[in-house]
């Protein structure tokens, strides 16, 4: 009887602990989705963290080009220290190199609780041993299933040298913010993208009106040519010469993937179209971002789209 009842204190005493726990998490991540850009919901990330999961340092890195790059770290009741930490972690980023757990993350796509972490054969020991770090549990920040960076977070506060300080509980919490994160970071991204475009639009309507108000205010002029010369004219004066610079910038094959991207087709529709792979439509997709300088497809697509309009 009296293990039976330790079991169920035991039982209830965890059920309490994930609890208020994800409780905490799901008001922290209310908190950040609130926060008005990327940027800042980003600075915020780790002390949300440590709040809502009970950790005393947490760290946030992204995923650089082959490297761990720190953007946020947070020490309960030691902003100096963390910015300590925050400045030297950016100067040593970690490389993902086979042996590093990390890489084992964007890998397989879960979250890692790692002991005695100074001796660990997979951790990164030059931020390891200046963070004095004996345990930690890390998740991926994977919006649209892609990882984009990390969380850390440990109790070495708490448990001052202990190398179990945290368990598979604080790995499951850690992951639980993570997801819920990078689905914030992804809002926020969409709406800071959607505020530039129409920052443009409002851009291009200003101009509008002032090309519009200066061809009112002239006055007529007795010339010879055709009427569709002096609409071309209009169209340069209004949106410049987009439709030659981004012809001249894409293959004849890149054209008319855009075309198609353009009309609405998907990946798999463009390479059927084409007679092509589909890894070989999106990697001319990609090119074609890259050159135009477009975000994603659809920046891409609107762009194709105004130099057709300023051609006809």
């Amino acid at each position: 009887v009296g293990l039976a009842s330790l079991r169920s204190e035991l039982v209830e005493e965890r059920l309490g602990r994930r609890l208020l726990v994800f409780g905490r998490i799901h008001e922290a991540l209310g908190r950040l989705r609130g926060i008005g850009t990327t940027d800042a919901m980003i600075r915020r990330a780790p002390e949300q963290v440590a709040w809502a999961c009970d950790f005393d340092r947490v760290a946030l890195y992204r995923v650089d080009e082959g490297l761990m790059v720190c953007e946020g770290f947070y020490i309960v009741d030691d902003p100096e220290r963390a910015a300590e930490m925050l400045d030297f972690s950016r100067a040593n980023p970690a490389p993902l190199r086979d042996q590093i757990l990390e890489t084992e993350m964007i890998r397989h796509h879960r979250p890692v609780v790692v002991h005695d972490a100074l001796n660990h054969p997979s951790t990164y020991k030059p931020l390891v041993e200046h963070y004095a770090t004996h345990a930690y549990v890390a998740a991926p920040i994977m919006p649209e299933g892609r990882v984009i960076g990390f969380l850390h977070g440990e109790k070495g506060i708490q448990h001052p040298g202990d190398t179990k300080a945290v368990d598979d509980f604080d790995r499951d919490a850690i992951w639980a913010f993570a997801e819920g994160l990078g689905f914030a970071v992804e809002r926020m991204q969409l709406l800071d993208r959607l505020r530039a475009q129409g920052q443009e639009l409002r851009g291009l309507i200003s101009k509008a009106d002032s090309v519009v108000a200066a061809q009112l205010a002239a006055q007529v002029e007795l010339v010879a040519g055709p009427v569709e010369a002096g609409a071309a004219r209009s169209a340069a004066a209004l949106f410049g010469d987009v439709g030659s610079p981004l012809e001249a910038r894409l293959t004849r094959r890149e054209r008319e993937v855009l075309e198609l991207v353009a009309r609405g087709a998907t990946n798999n529709q463009i390479a059927d179209k084409l007679v092509i792979a589909e890894a070989t439509a999106k990697s001319h997709l990609k090119r074609i971002m890259r050159k135009l300088g477009a975000a994603n497809r659809v920046e891409a697509a609107s762009m194709y789209l105004r130099a057709r309009s300023s051609d006809d």
